[in-house]
């Protein structure tokens, strides 16, 4: 949805979706939402940048740089078992276009033993929430990236001649994955899609793809990973692999993959990236 069209009575919805969900019941955002200033009706934009409880309002950040730079607002609400997780509205894929997301921002720790089988468990209980507030977003009308798939289907107006190269897309969200491959396809590749790290280190074949992008926050096997294995099985080793995150990275990581964007991307970021690893490994 244009930023124009979001109005202060779709960010009191949203986070009022959030409480109930995320909070099993709700009131534990009921402070934040009596501090948004305004009339229902009002536009959103002056309120994404006003202080709500001494600074903490919804902070504008850019990621990356230039003409594909994407806008995110964020704010750090929590759930009633972890408190870092964030409602983020952001710009992704389609320039003015913004949607509401789920941040778990749980990517940053790397525990071992049993503190690391806790995480892991408390991981998958944040990505359990996560999925059930954006699916009442989605129920209740509120922009998610559910509805980006129509988005960019009515922005093609034209689809380039084939360029011969063929992308296997990973992504467990099937709505982003449609929707980067419809414009993948718009570009002149063919295109993969499968929802599972697994299933792209089952199938990955250099003979049938040219390159292998790959979200990493995926629920079973998650994209650095799937990409380690990739690595290190003769078959798949030469296949390039770019990664988008948005976490935070390690040493480590960055050396696991040939590539890495962070989220959310604009498809013109993607298309760079794309053409500089294809010519690299050509």
């Amino acid at each position: 949805m244009r930023l124009d069209r979001l109005t202060v009575g779709t960010l009191r919805s949203v986070l009022a979706v959030y409480d109930r969900v995320a909070y099993e019941g709700g009131g534990a955002v009921a402070k934040r939402i009596s501090e948004i200033e305004g009339h229902d009706e009002d536009p959103i934009d002056k309120t994404l940048v006003e202080s709500m409880e001494g600074g903490e309002g919804l902070i504008e950040e850019v990621k990356g740089e230039g003409p594909s730079a994407s806008r995110q607002f964020s704010l750090r609400l929590g759930n009633a078992r972890y408190p870092f997780m964030k409602v983020v509205l952001q710009e992704h894929l389609v320039e003015g276009e913004f949607f509401f997301e789920v941040d778990t921002h749980d990517q940053m720790f790397a525990l071992d033993g049993e503190e690391g089988l806790r995480f892991e468990a408390l991981k998958r209980h944040n990505r359990e929430v996560k999925e059930a507030v954006e699916r009442a977003w989605d129920e209740a009308g509120l922009p998610t990236t559910a509805q980006i798939r129509g988005v960019v289907a009515s922005r093609l107006t034209r689809q380039q001649p084939s360029n011969g190269k063929t992308i296997l897309v990973v992504d467990d969200d099937r709505d982003l994955a449609e929707s980067v491959a419809l414009l993948l396809k718009a570009g002149g590749f063919s295109v993969q899609v499968v929802e599972d790290g697994r299933e792209a280190v089952a199938i990955a074949d250099p003979q049938r793809h040219d390159l292998v992008l790959m979200d990493n926050e995926m629920r079973d096997l998650n994209g650095f990973e799937a990409c380690r294995i990739l690595k290190t099985q003769e078959k798949t080793a030469q296949i390039p692999v770019l990664i988008a995150t948005a976490g935070s990275l390690t040493l480590r990581q960055l050396d696991a993959a040939d590539g890495f964007m962070v989220k959310p991307f604009k498809i013109e970021m993607l298309f760079s990236i794309l053409t500089e690893m294809l010519e690299m490994h050509g």
